[in-house]
C-alpha cells in the first residue's frame, strides 16, 4: 500500500498572549487559543485551535487547504465556549501551559464525575505539536494522556493522522460495535460500516457500525483509580483506530493512533472518573439515547422464511395462533423484505409490494394488531436499476454521482436470495429528491398499518469515496460545507462521509412517523449508524451473525462494546442468523443469554448452510420449549425492570447492560483481571442484577466472582435459582448452570419491579390499547392474548446483620410505554431490616420527610420473627396513573422467613408475597 505521512511542523500562536508574571492567573481567560503554519512550515494556511465547549471536555480544530472542517451533526456543541484559564505562557520556549475550566456543581460539566480536581493541558510548539493532560495537587502531578513526543500530527494525501502515546496497562474501550474481546488494547480497527453478514464474533473487522470513540481506562491499584479519558472524532469519513498494535521507538515508543482518510480534523477529548464519566459526558455531546417503546422490549419475532414464502400472508396470520397454541407471548413481527420481491424476478424493490404472496397486506397488519403483536417493515436504501422508481429518482440527481462514467454510480448489490445480487445504484440521501422519494414511500407503509422502520442494509458502501454527493439539505446540521472545486454544491462521499446516508435515513424514516402519528413514540431500527443516528433510530442489533457457540459468545462483549458507545438498546439475533441451525442445546443458552439483553429478538435467514429450511422460533425445539418459555415469560415478568432501565438510558445515559467494572464498581481490582475480562458476566443494571450465563457446551457449572464497590464492601448476592444460596461481594463461588437456567444474582439493597408473565397494556384505551389503524388489542377477558398490566410486584434483597443491614432507597418509572411525550409515575421505595422492638415504636420512616410513605402501622402479628423488613412506597403522579395503583406485593428472597411489617402473606404463583395496599 501506498504511504503519505507529512509531519506537521513549525506552527506558531496566531494571537499575542502575556507572560503570566501576575499572582493573579484567574485574570488570563480565554476561550480560544490558535496556532497557524509558521514562515518555516511546508504547509501553509492550517491553523489548530483549542476549546472548551464542556469544562471537562475540549476539542482541537486542525483545518488547511482541501481539508475542511468534518462535515457532521455527530456533536451538538453548546452555544457558548468555557472560558479557560493561561497559567503560563512562553512564546520564546513555545510553550503554554491552560487549566481546565472549573466543573460545574450541576449541568453538563457534573457528569463527568469531576469535583475538586485540578486539569492542566499542556502544549509545546517549537517543532512538532505536542500536547498532554495532567492533573495536578499539592501532592504532585499525575499524566493523564499524551500526544506521541515526536510524532503527533501529520497530514496523509487527503487527510489527517493523530498519534498518541500508549499506556499498555490500561483498558481500552467502545469505538461501538466491535468484535470480541471488549478490551480493545494491542489491536486495530476500520471506522467504517460494512455488509459483514456471518462475520466472526472475534475476528471480523469492520462490522456495521461508525463510532470513533475510544476510552482509556487505568487498571486501579489500592482499592483507588486515575483519571479516565475517551478521543472522539467527530468526522463520518473512513478512518482507522490502531490501538498499540505499533511502537515506533524514536518517537516515543508505544502509540495508539488514528487515520482520517478525509478532511480536516475534529477531535474532543474528554476527563472523567472512571468508565461512566466520560461515556455520561459524550451523551451530553452527542445526545442520550432516545426513549424505546414498552413493547418493544419484549420477544420480537422476526424470520425470512416466512416473509419469502409464496404463500407468506397465509404463514404470517397464522403466527400469532402459533404463539397462542404454545403458550408463548410475542410483541412484534419484523416482517423481512420478502414483501418488496418482484413476483416474476425475485428481485428486492424497496416499498414494492408483491400482491401474489401478500394480497391484503392491511388485513395481515390487523391481524396481528388484534393479538397485540406491532409490525415493522424491512426497508433498504438502495435501488436495483430494474427498480420501478429507479429513473425517477435518477432524473432527480438523487444516486451517488459517478465522475468517471458521468452518471449515477453503479455496483452490484443484494437483490433476491442469498448471496445473489444484481446491478443497481446507493441512494444520497443528501439530495432533496432521494428524501421525498423514501418519505413518501414510508408514508405508503404506514397508511397499510405498520408501527415503525425496520431501515436494513444501510451501510452505504459505495466502494469509491471520489462519487459526488449532491450535499442539499433542508434543515440544519452541525457542520456543513460545500466544496469549492466542485460545481452545484456538491461534496465527495470522503469528505461528507458515507455514514451520513446512514444517518439521514433514519432521519427521514422518524420524521415521517412522528408526522404521522405525532403522540406517539416513533421507532426506527437500524442495522448501521453513527452516533447522529441515533438521535432517529432508537434501537439497533449486531447484524447477520452467524451460528455457532462461538459467536454467541463473541455477542456478549459486542453488546457491552456497544452499550458504553451509547448504542443502548441492542442485542444479537438469538439462535444466530445464518449458518446451521442451532441445536437445542445451543438454541437454550441463546435465548438465555439474550432475555438479558437490552433488546431480544429471534430470527435467521431462510436457510441453513447446507440450502435446507431455517426458522428459528421458540417452539422449534419441542424439547426445548418449556424451558425456552420459561426464559420468554420471565423476560416478560421483569418488563417494569427493563422498562425503568430504558428510562435511565434516556434520562441518564445509564447503560441497561454494561461491564462488571463500570459505576460504583470500578476501583475493584478483580473485575479487570484476563479471567473476569475475558469471560461473560454483565450487569443487567448496574449494582442490580450480576448475569452469569452459560456459554460453552455442555457445560453444567461455572465460577462466578461477585463484584464490590469499595475494600469495606460485603453486600451479598441473592441467587435466584436453586439452591437460592448468598455470595458476599468480593468472593468466588462455582454456581450450577443446569440446561434450565444460567446464572442470575441480585445486589443486596436491589429492588426488582415485577409484572404478569405475559404482553399487556398498560390502559383500556388510548394509544395503549388501540393501533393507528383503529384497531383495539383483543383482551384476554374476550379471548384475545393479551392481558391487562393492573398488577405489581416488587422483589427486595435486604441483609442481615452480618452484611451491615440498613436502608435502601431507590425509584422507578412507569408510564404508558408508547406516547411521546409520555406522563409517568414516579414509584420511590426504600426498605430496611429491622427487630421487633424497634419496629414497634417505628411505625413510619424515620425522616420527616418520608411521612407519606405508604407503610402501614404494625401489628402484633408481625412480631413473629425477631427480625422484620420495612418497607415504603410513595407514587408521584406525573400525568400517569397505572392500572395497579391500589397494591403492591412484596417479595423476599426464597428462603426469607422475615415478615414484612403492615402487609398481608399470601401464595402469588405458588411464591410467598407480602401485599400492601397503597
Amino acid at each position: 500500500m501506498s504511504i503519505v505521512e507529512n509531519d506537521l511542523t513549525y506552527l506558531v500562536p496566531k494571537d499575542k498572549h502575556p507572560s503570566i508574571a501576575t499572582k493573579d492567573p484567574e485574570n488570563h481567560q480565554i476561550c480560544s487559543f490558535t496556532l497557524v503554519s509558521g514562515p518555516k512550515t511546508h504547509f501553509k494556511g492550517f491553523e489548530w485551535t483549542l476549546e472548551f465547549p464542556f469544562p471537562q471536555a475540549y476539542r482541537v480544530l486542525l483545518t488547511g487547504p482541501d481539508r475542511p472542517r468534518p462535515p457532521h451533526d455527530n456533536v451538538n456543541a453548546p452555544a457558548e465556549l468555557c472560558p479557560f484559564t493561561i497559567l503560563s505562557f512562553d512564546e520564546q520556549r513555545c510553550h503554554a501551559v491552560f487549566g481546565f475550566p472549573s466543573p460545574a456543581q450541576e449541568g453538563p460539566g457534573s457528569v463527568a464525575g469531576l469535583t475538586n480536581e485540578k486539569l492542566e493541558l499542556r502544549v509545546w510548539w517549537a517543532y512538532q505539536l505536542f500536547t498532554e493532560v495532567w492533573q495536578t495537587s499539592p501532592d504532585g502531578a499525575k499524566l493523564v494522556v499524551r500526544d506521541l513526543q515526536a510524532r503527533s500530527y501529520a497530514l496523509t494525501e487527503h487527510g489527517i493522522i493523530r498519534h498518541w502515546s500508549l499506556n499498555k496497562h490500561r483498558l481500552h474501550l467502545g469505538l461501538g460495535e466491535k468484535a470480541a474481546p471488549i478490551d480493545l488494547t494491542g489491536r486495530s480497527f476500520t471506522m467504517h460500516a460494512t455488509d459483514a453478514a456471518l462475520y466472526d464474533g472475534y475476528q471480523t473487522d469492520p462490522l456495521y457500525k461508525h463510532t470513533p470513540f475510544l476510552i482509556s481506562t487505568p487498571i486501579p491499584a489500592d482499592g483507588k483509580q486515575e483519571l479516565t479519558y475517551a478521543i472522539f472524532h467527530a468526522t463520518n469519513s473512513v478512518a482507522t483506530w490502531d490501538v498499540g498494535r505499533e511502537i515506533d521507538y524514536p518517537s516515543g515508543g508505544w502509540s495508539k493512533r488514528f487515520v482520517q482518510s478525509w478532511g480536516g480534523l475534529e477531535e474532543w477529548v474528554m476527563v472523567g472518573r472512571g468508565v461512566e464519566g466520560v461515556v455520561k459526558t459524550f451523551a451530553e455531546m452527542a445526545g442520550k439515547p432516545r426513549l424505546v417503546g414498552r413493547d418493544w422490549l419484549g420477544y420480537l419475532a422476526s424470520t425470512m422464511r416466512l416473509a419469502d414464502d409464496e404463500d407468506a400472508q397465509t404463514l404470517l396470520e397464522g403466527f400469532p395462533e402459533l404463539c397462542a397454541k404454545h403458550k408463548v407471548p410475542c410483541s412484534a413481527m419484523h416482517l423481512s423484505s420478502g414483501f418488496t420481491a418482484d413476483e416474476k424476478t425475485g428481485s428486492r424493490w424497496v416499498f414494492y409490494m408483491n400482491k401474489k404472496r401478500y394480497p391484503d397486506f392491511k388485513r395481515m397488519v390487523k391481524v396481528f394488531h388484534r393479538a397485540g403483536m406491532k409490525i415493522v417493515p424491512n426497508v433498504k436504501p438502495y435501488m436495483l436499476q430494474t427498480h420501478p422508481s429507479y429513473n425517477l429518482v435518477k432524473d432527480g440527481y438523487g444516486l451517488f454521482y459517478d465522475t468517471l462514467t458521468k452518471g449515477p454510480s453503479k455496483q452490484n448489490l443484494w437483490s433476491t436470495g442469498m448471496a445473489e445480487s444484481g446491478d443497481g445504484s446507493w441512494a444520497d440521501f443528501s439530495a432533496p429528491t432521494t428524501r421525498k422519494w423514501w418519505a413518501e414511500g414510508v408514508q405508503g407503509l404506514i397508511d397499510l398499518g405498520v408501527d415503525g422502520m425496520w431501515d436494513d442494509n444501510n451501510e452505504f458502501f459505495t466502494r469509491n469515496d471520489q462519487l459526488l454527493c449532491k450535499n442539499e439539505f433542508d434543515f440544519e446540521r452541525e457542520v456543513s460545507w460545500r466544496d469549492p472545486n466542485l460545481l452545484n454544491g456538491e461534496i465527495r462521499a470522503g469528505v461528507m462521509g458515507r455514514i451520513t446516508g446512514t444517518e439521514i435515513m433514519n432521519k427521514v424514516s422518524h420524521d415521517v412517523l412522528q408526522a404521522a402519528a405525532p403522540e406517539r413514540r416513533t421507532y426506527v431500527l437500524t442495522r448501521s449508524g453513527n452516533p447522529a443516528t441515533f438521535k432517529y433510530a432508537c434501537s439497533t442489533w449486531s447484524g447477520d451473525n452467524l451460528t455457532s457457540w462461538h459467536n454467541m459468545r463473541a455477542s456478549q462483549h459486542i453488546q457491552l462494546s456497544s452499550a458504553v458507545s451509547l448504542m443502548q438498546s441492542t442485542g444479537a439475533d438469538v439462535g444466530g442468523f445464518g449458518g446451521d441451525v442451532p441445536t437445542p442445546e445451543l438454541f437454550i443458552r441463546w435465548v438465555q443469554l439474550g432475555v438479558t439483553h437490552s433488546r431480544f429478538c429471534i430470527h435467521s435467514a431462510p436457510s441453513d448452510t447446507h440450502g435446507r429450511p431455517k426458522l428459528n422460533v421458540p417452539w422449534m425445539y419441542p424439547e426445548a420449549l418449556p424451558v425456552v418459555r420459561q426464559h420468554i415469560e420471565w423476560r416478560y415478568k421483569v418488563l417494569p425492570f427493563l422498562n425503568n432501565l430504558m428510562w435511565r438510558s434516556h434520562l441518564h445515559a445509564e447503560p441497561p447492560n454494561a461491564p462488571l467494572f463500570y459505576g460504583p464498581f470500578a476501583t475493584d481490582p478483580t473485575l479487570y483481571s484476563k479471567r473476569v475480562l475475558n469471560g461473560f458476566d454483565a450487569w443487567l443494571g448496574v449494582g442490580q442484577l450480576l448475569t452469569a450465563p452459560q456459554v460453552f457446551e455442555e457445560t453444567w457449572s461455572k465460577d462466578v466472582y461477585f463484584p464490590k464497590s469499595s475494600p469495606e464492601d460485603i453486600s451479598l448476592y441473592f441467587d435466584l435459582n436453586p439452591p437460592f444460596n448468598t455470595h458476599k461481594a468480593g468472593t468466588w463461588a462455582n454456581i450450577a448452570t443446569p440446561i434450565n437456567h444460567g446464572g442470575l444474582f441480585a445486589r443486596q439493597g436491589t429492588a426488582i419491579p415485577l409484572g404478569r408473565s405475559g404482553a399487556t397494556v398498560t390502559a383500556l384505551s388510548g394509544p395503549a390499547r388501540t393501533y393507528p389503524d383503529g384497531v383495539d388489542v383483543l383482551l384476554e377477558s374476550d379471548g384475545g392474548q393479551v392481558g391487562v398490566d393492573d398488577w405489581r410486584g416488587v422483589m427486595v434483597f435486604p441483609g442481615n446483620a452480618e452484611s451491615a443491614a440498613h436502608e435502601y432507597r431507590g425509584e422507578w418509572i412507569e408510564d404508558d410505554g408508547i406516547s411521546a411525550d409520555p406522563g409517568t409515575c414516579v414509584v420511590k421505595w426504600f426498605y430496611r431490616t429491622t427487630h421487633s422492638a424497634t419496629a414497634q415504636s417505628d411505625s413510619t420512616d424515620s425522616g420527616s420527610s418520608d411521612s407519606d410513605f405508604t407503610d402501614s402501622d404494625s401489628t402484633d402479628s408481625d412480631f413473629t420473627h425477631p427480625e422484620v423488613v420495612k418497607f415504603g412506597v410513595r407514587l408521584e403522579y406525573n400525568g400517569f396513573v397505572p392500572l395497579w395503583k391500589d397494591k403492591l406485593t412484596v417479595f423476599l428472597p426464597c428462603g426469607d422467613e422475615r415478615t414484612v411489617l403492615g402487609a398481608t402473606k399470601m401464595l402469588i404463583e405458588d411464591k410467598e408475597g407480602w401485599v400492601l395496599k397503597l
